[in-house]
């Protein structure tokens, strides 16, 4: 089983990288798929550590970045379906930058791996952009959270 999640993972990290670069390979996408982005107060670090906090209570796994590059990759867990033949992913890349003036800008995009059938076709991963899901609203609402609470001391 953990050979095939190294195998998993690998290939949807192929897949990922090639699929922007290729003619036609967008699934129909005219542009860049839209980001979504809120402003926070905060100095970077802390808006670092609170988008951490909130990826966790989500139960996604960071994976990648760090607070001094503004940037977290971050996983969710893998599903499958009841014959598991098939398996979900969910990835979040997070950019922060700072604004200068005590807030940072958090931009997130979210994509959906999905490898359908694993016997006839192992490997194959198609991934998809995710817009209208509830995931951002759940990631921002657990950041704001997480800036707010007291700080222990």
């Amino acid at each position: 089983m953990k050979q095939f999640t190294v195998l998993f993972l690998t290939l949807l990290a192929l897949v990922v990288s090639g699929c922007d670069s290729m003619p036609g390979g967008s699934g129909g996408r005219t542009g860049p798929a839209p980001a979504t982005s809120r402003v926070f107060q905060g100095d970077p670090r802390a808006v670092y550590d609170a988008a951490r906090v909130s990826l966790a209570k989500m139960d996604f796994r960071v994976t990648g970045g760090g607070p001094a590059a503004g940037r977290i990759e971050a996983v969710s867990g893998l599903s499958s379906d009841e014959s598991l033949r098939s398996t979900r992913q969910i990835t979040m890349s997070i950019r922060i930058s700072d604004l200068g003036d005590g807030s940072c800008n958090v931009n997130a995009v979210l994509k959906e791996a999905i490898e359908e059938d694993s016997v006839e076709r192992q490997g194959f991963v198609t991934q998809t952009t995710l817009r209208d899901t509830p995931y951002y609203e759940v990631f921002f609402n657990g950041l704001g959270q997480a800036l707010a609470a007291p700080k222990k001391g």
